[in-house]
């Protein structure tokens, strides 16, 4: 079985080829560059696709997966590798469950916490039961950046780059701290409430800014860039 997993979020796409639940290939293009995912499916010939999309749908791409392969698009409705309380499924974002049902192949013996850092940030918690609690959303690190700058009438808008000194010296160093220093104490906060709770848990991050951020966990993390995809070849498995 062959079966192309497509994870489409607010500024990327990242596309996975699995094999027997094997991933052999993975790719990150632009949103704009949608079109190359027909290129996909015409080089390997995937015998199942699976699709999730935070944002707008893709009716002619929709379409073109589902006459050349068993077609799923992840929704709340689709049938889960795990159980939930969540009470209002239908707001769910489908990163969100495709990442808990990654975490769920991964260590389906384990409390999980899944921190996904992209435009915002996620905080997804799953029990060693295959349960799912939920978690929190808050902005992301550009996000942060931007909200000072278009919510204030004189701190200007700031790229961020990478800071040694934890005290900025400057404005723009100040924002630069701030945003970065701030992330980091809210994950690691976040993840002392959970083992408060819940005892031992694994964390797992993923997302476009987790790099900049895993060295700073005071824990022991497993990082998975492509968590979202594994999570959806899980869910396509389980579907067939």
């Amino acid at each position: 079985m062959v079966t192309l997993s497509i994870d489409i979020g607010n500024t990327k796409i990242k596309a996975g080829i699995f094999i027997e639940n094997e991933i052999t290939e993975t790719f990150v293009f632009d949103k704009n560059e949608i079109g190359k995912i027909e290129s996909l499916v015409r080089k390997f010939l995937p015998t199942h696709t699976v699709l999730s999309s935070v944002g707008e749908t893709f009716v002619g791409l929709e379409n073109m997966l589902a006459e050349k392969s068993k077609f799923i698009k992840l929704s709340h409705q689709t049938k889960l590798p795990f159980t939930s309380t969540y009470q209002t499924p239908q707001t769910l974002g489908v990163d969100r469950i495709a990442a808990v049902a990654g975490a769920v192949g991964l260590f389906s013996d384990k409390n999980c916490l899944v921190i996904d850092m992209g435009t915002c940030i996620t905080f997804d918690f799953v029990s060693d039961n295959s349960e799912y609690f939920g978690g929190a959303i808050s902005p992301g690190l550009n996000m942060r950046l931007q909200a000072m700058h278009q919510f204030t009438k004189k701190l200007p808008l700031v790229s961020f780059r990478l800071i040694s000194e934890f005290i900025g010296n400057t404005t723009e160093t100040s924002i630069l701290s701030g945003a970065f220093f701030g992330v980091v104490g809210e994950i690691n906060q976040t993840i002392e409430r959970y083992e408060e709770q819940f005892g031992p848990i694994q964390v797992i991050t993923c997302g476009g800014d987790s790099a900049l951020f895993d060295k700073h966990i005071k824990r022991d993390i497993f990082a998975a860039p492509f968590l979202v995809l594994y999570g959806l070849n899980k869910i396509s498995s389980i579907n067939v």
